[in-house]
Formats: structure tokens, C-alpha cells, sequence
């Protein structure tokens, strides 16, 4: 697709153009850009010519879409931009877009820089706009001097007329701080990407009786090492939880450090129990997980009665117990081996592994003479 909209470009403009189509450090979230409505500004265009030279890019930008036209009057010289309908009041400083000052042509790069530019131009004309409602002044004021949060979009979105009334809405998206260095490797290694998380905050009526809603979003790669953004059950707005963005971000923050440490403590415990496993019971071991450490599987002999033990341990262990599961190799039941589930037996997740495997080797041989008695009675040969 981008292939064939890059061939119908003057071959000049379509080299600048080229980098928007894999630009993921434009959008704070990391979110693509797009290209509609391409033209030429020629009057009567030869058909098959490479002739395009304005289009519109739609930037995606605190929970929005803007969409700006960009025009190309000659390939050798820097674009004009048109803000749209809604933005009639962004006018941009020219001279401090540096970009634009030294354009190249030549600069492969050269478009996407006057973006990056301008996009920081229209953070700071749409801050001053939020600023002015007073109920925002002191949440902006806070994203403008706090270096934990400084990278954040804002966007402010007025009524049909223009005006401050029941229909607008502040949407703040801030980029949230996130080290996954103790996240088990499994998780990411097939993840490019960065480690982005995001807080979207929508201010429904600011001016009014505010409702405000915070909503989370993780990149691929992040989504996945911590299991998605649902899975994180982020507090409302309000409360003990703070009703300002002071008190508000230092509680998603400490969410997300608390959710990594339970990860990667998670994934270490497992592997602490597996290896007491191995150690226990050694030549028993049929097989085990040596990547994830989630499951194990035993092949034990009690009074002359063999079975296979197939152990799960969970994403929650050790506050979740081991799940065991039974299974003769002599019988079976509805054309599937013979087995039974345990799951009611001594257990503490503040055990160490040691004591967790000794209290499970004693189960075994508790239970195992109790499923071959099960197992001769209801299964079949």
C-alpha cells in the first residue's frame, strides 16, 4: 500500500514522504501515521506521471486524530502545512522551527523533523488554551515542571460553536515510566518495540461539574510482559486515589513498578520450585518447562502402581497453589487416559520451595494408593 501511494509522488518528495510511513516516535503511544486524500497541484496532470504533491496526514495526538494538509509548491523547497478548521488559531513560529529554517530536500529525514517540530508547537498552543479553564490550570501547570512526566499530549475539544460548554472535553495522554529489566525474558524476546505505557485522562465539562475517566495503554511488548492493560485494574479518579494528577500519577506508577516486581518475583519462584523439584525427585522427572517453569510432569511408583503426575504452576503462584492432575497409564475412561484433579491439600505461599516440595512429595504418597484404588475402580483396561 505505501509502495504504490510512494510511486504516484514526484520521486523528490516522495523520498521525505517515505519516513512516514514507519515513524513510531511522532505519536507519544508509538501509534502509526497515516496519509489520505492525495493530489497534484498541476492543472492538467499527464496520467501516468509522478505527480502528487500534497496530501493529508492524519497525527494521532492525545486520544485524537489531527489532520493536517501538507503541500509541496516546489520539491526543492520546505512545505506549507494547513491546521484545519478547528485549529484556526495555531499559527506557528516559523522562525523557531529549525527544521524549516535549514530545510534540505536532500534530507530523507527533513519532513519528519518539521512534524516533530510542529506537533511541539501545537502541545504548547493547546497547554495555553487548557490552562486558561481554571479548573485545568493547576494539572497543567504540574505536567509543565514535573521531569517524571514531562513527555505528555493535551488536547482540548470545544463545543459546535467554539465555545466552553457541556460538550467539551480535555483529553491528557502521559507517557508513564516503566523499567521491565526484572521481566523474565520469554516475555519480550519476541517483541520488538519499546516499553511504553500511557495514562489518558479525559476531562468530560471541565468547566462544570467535571467527570474525569483515566484509561491505560501498554505497547505490544509491554502489554504482553504484564499481561494487558485490563489485567492491571487501574483505580478510578477520586477519593483516596487522588483527584488531581499530582496525587493520581504516582499511584498508576507505583501499579505498574508493583505489577513487573509480581511478574518477575512470580517467574522466579516458579523456577525456585521446579529446581527443588528436580532435586527431590530427580530421575522421576519426566519433563518440565525450562523456559516458562509453568508446568512439570512426574512419573512415580507407589506400591507397585505407576502413574504420571502432571503439575501447573499459574502466572499468581505461589499466592495461587499448584494445580495437580493424575493420570494412570493402565486405565481409561472415555477413550482418554484415567485421571483426577487435586487441588484441596496442605499448602502456604509463604513456604520456602524446599518446604513446599516436601509437603508435596508427602501428598503424593498419601494420594497416589487412593487414585490406583480409583483408577482400578472406575477406569478401564
Amino acid at each position: 500500500m505505501a509502495g504504490d501511494i510512494l510511486d504516484r509522488f514526484n520521486p523528490k518528495i516522495a523520498n521525505l514522504v517515505k519516513l512516514l510511513f514507519t515513524a513510531e516516535d511522532i505519536s507519544l503511544h508509538g501509534e502509526k501515521l497515516h496519509i489520505r486524500e492525495q493530489k497534484t497541484g498541476s492543472s492538467y496532470p499527464p496520467s501516468t506521471a509522478r505527480n502528487l504533491d500534497r496530501f493529508k496526514i492524519l497525527i494521532p495526538f492525545a486520544g485524537h486524530t489531527l489532520k493536517w494538509e501538507v503541500i509541496f509548491s516546489e520539491p526543492d523547497l520546505p512545505p506549507d502545512f494547513i491546521f484545519g478548521n478547528h485549529d484556526l488559531d495555531f499559527v506557528p513560529n516559523i522562525q523557531e522551527i529549525q527544521s524549516l529554517i535549514h530545510w534540505d530536500s536532500n534530507d530523507q529525514g527533513s519532513l519528519v523533523s518539521v512534524i516533530k517540530e510542529l506537533i511541539q508547537q501545537y502541545k504548547d498552543y493547546q497547554t495555553d488554551l487548557v490552562k486558561q479553564i481554571p479548573r485545568m490550570q493547576f494539572d497543567c501547570d504540574f505536567l509543565v515542571g514535573n521531569e517524571d512526566y514531562n513527555e505528555y499530549e493535551i488536547h482540548l475539544s470545544k463545543g459546535s460553536h467554539q465555545t466552553y460548554d457541556t460538550s467539551t472535553n480535555v483529553n491528557i495522554l502521559i507517557k508513564i515510566p516503566v523499567n521491565i529489566e526484572s521481566i523474565p525474558p520469554y516475555l519480550i524476546k519476541d517483541n520488538p518495540g519499546e516499553d511504553i505505557a500511557c495514562l489518558l485522562v479525559t476531562y468530560n465539562s471541565p468547566e462544570e461539574s467535571c467527570h474525569v475517566t483515566p484509561k491505560l495503554f501498554l505497547s505490544p511488548r509491554l502489554e504482553r510482559a504484564l499481561g494487558g492493560s485490563s489485567s492491571l485494574h487501574i483505580p478510578q479518579w477520586g477519593g483516596q486515589n487522588g483527584s488531581c494528577l499530582m496525587d493520581y500519577l504516582p499511584v498508576i506508577n507505583q501499579l505498574l513498578k508493583q505489577k513487573v516486581y509480581q511478574v518477575g518475583s512470580g517467574y522466579n519462584k516458579r523456577k525456585e520450585c521446579v529446581s527443588a523439584f528436580l532435586s527431590v525427585f530427580g530421575g522421576s522427572i519426566l519433563e518440565y518447562d525450562a523456559e516458562t517453569y509453568h508446568n512439570l510432569s512426574l512419573l512415580l511408583k507407589v506400591q507397585g502402581f505407576f502413574c504420571i503426575v502432571h503439575i501447573t504452576l499459574s502466572i499468581g503462584f505461589p499466592l495461587d497453589k499448584p494445580v495437580f492432575v493424575f493420570k494412570s497409564i493402565y486405565h481409561e475412561s472415555n477413550g482418554v487416559p484415567y485421571s483426577t484433579s487435586y487441588k484441596d491439600y496442605p499448602y502456604s505461599p509463604r513456604w520456602p520451595a524446599d518446604q513446599m516440595v516436601d509437603a508435596v512429595r508427602s501428598f503424593l504418597l498419601e494420594k497416589i494408593p487412593e487414585f490406583k484404588e480409583s483408577s482400578l475402580s472406575n477406569g478401564k483396561f
